[in-house]
């Protein structure tokens, strides 16, 4: 299992989570807060893989 940093965009999309939420946010900023969060994950992943496959070839 590859295990690495978390990267300094999922943690930001976190921080701004947990700011809306403490702001009683509306539901539909959280729920972007949230897809934000997800895309962040998605695209480190991406890039970790990206890396991975770059040093095998």
């Amino acid at each position: 299992m590859l295990i690495y940093p978390v990267p300094t965009e999922v943690t930001q999309a976190r921080v701004q989570l947990v700011v809306d939420q403490t702001a009683k946010a509306q539901p539909r900023i959280l729920s972007e807060d949230v897809l934000d969060i997800f895309a962040a994950k998605n695209k480190a992943d991406r890039d970790a893989v990206e890396t991975i496959l770059d040093i095998k070839i």
